[in-house]
């Protein structure tokens, strides 16, 4: 790819109607395939009907596939936070004491869902930027013997970290807790073994790796949940489930899904197969890669210190206005990333390869960063970040 025209935006100026195309490099939602958006246009088909239960079943297997896991798979109807509070109330009792491992915005979702039900949260809590430390997870289970369940994130969306869920969940297997795992922004950027690294149940959403807009949560349930289960006596009747375990038997789900969405996973599903699963894997750390590699040529700083493959955290300068920034970036080059959250809001941009993206949009997204970074003042070699990228997406090809 020519870089002359470097940075990427400079193709979008001069429109007749003075609007660039929007082009997605959010964490969520992430872009939509043509393929799969001409699938959800078709005609719905009925959740009752004779079809739908291979449809379904379908979905099942590719996110088992996807994952990997011969688990349970369920489909809500709902986002990703649905679908997390289906794990506590499907597993804890009022009362029930549970551990809370989070250094970021939704790694603490899980203190707040856990206290709304009445659950005693012990919480140990790491700085943004930073990954969770399995010592101090063997820690405070050698503590306290009575903690029911683990919850924790693997991909940390608000601060661009993953966290090693392989060796958190070696320390839980050595004790009778459940462990839970947010795996939201990580499904299809990063493989998520559950039975291998003693995952009991991870939780996902339509929205981000599977290419899909907002609607549907999925939980990956394994058998050790069930006993849990057993006992659990939180209220519940949609988040139910039993309910979803009693009618995935007959192909069904208790309460309507989205079944246009269903068309297209089933589309974005087969997608991911014909890449191969370990391919898109591999797309993601590779296009991660650029994104931080570029980051670092334009004198910047990567806010992760062990940083996943869905998204890279780029913290700004002082004298950087991030919110500026990612305007710049979104009306003068069609290109939308996301923002610093929390404390970081304005301090940092979150630039997004989860999903369907792929070289060229990598590279529109770096230009993109290098036209708004030039538009604040920050100083530095012209069309340095776009030619990193396109070297390190060249010679990891």
């Amino acid at each position: 790819m020519s870089l002359k025209n470097s940075p990427a935006c400079v193709e979008f100026r001069g429109s007749p109607d003075g609007l660039k195309r929007q082009r997605l490099f959010t964490p969520g939602p992430t872009p939509i395939p043509e393929r799969v958006q001409t699938a959800m246009a078709g005609t719905p088909v009925y959740h009752r009907g004779p079809e739908f239960p291979a449809l379904l079943r379908n979905a099942v297997q590719g996110l088992q596939e996807v994952y990997p896991t011969s688990c349970d798979v369920f489909l809500l109807s709902c986002s990703g936070t649905g679908a997390m509070e289906a794990a506590v109330a499907n597993t804890l009792c009022a009362g029930d004491r549970a551990l809370v491992v989070q250094a970021g915005q939704f790694g603490a979702r899980w203190t707040d869902l856990c206290r709304a039900y009445g659950v005693e949260v012990v919480e140990r809590a790491f700085p943004w930027g930073e990954a969770v430390d399995p010592q101090v997870v063997a820690e405070a289970l050698r503590d306290d013997p009575g903690l029911r369940a683990v919850f924790a994130t693997h991909s940390e969306t608000s601060t661009g970290v993953l966290h090693d869920i392989a060796a958190i969940g070696e320390t839980v297997r050595e004790t009778d807790a459940l462990f839970v795992v947010d795996s939201v922004s990580s499904v299809a950027a990063h493989p998520l073994p559950l039975e291998a690294w003693n995952v009991d149940l991870a939780v996902t959403a339509s929205q981000k790796g599977l290419m899909l807009p907002p609607g549907i949560g999925i939980a990956a349930v394994g058998p050790r949940v069930w006993k849990a289960y057993g006992r659990s006596r939180l209220p519940k009747y949609y988040w139910d489930l039993e309910g979803y375990r009693r009618s995935m038997a007959e192909g069904r789900a208790p309460a309507t899904l989205p079944v246009t969405l269903l068309a297209g996973l089933r589309v974005a599903l087969q997608m991911l197969r014909e890449e191969g699963i370990p391919r898109v894997w591999e797309r993601h750390a590779r296009h991660a890669r650029a994104v931080r590699r570029s980051a670092a040529a334009l004198g910047l700083t990567c806010f992760a210190r062990r940083p996943s493959n869905a998204l890279t955290a780029i913290l700004l300068p002082e004298s950087v206005d991030g919110l500026a920034l990612m305007e710049t970036m979104r009306r003068e080059c069609g290109v939308v990333v996301g923002g610093g959250l929390g404390d970081y809001r304005g301090r940092m941009v979150r630039i997004s390869n989860l999903g369907h993206v792929d070289d060229a949009g990598i590279l529109e997204a770096v230009g993109a960063f290098e036209a708004g970074l030039r538009r604040t003042g920050w100083e530095f070699e012209a069309g340095v970040g776009v030619r990193t990228a396109q070297h390190v997406l060249t010679a990891d090809c």
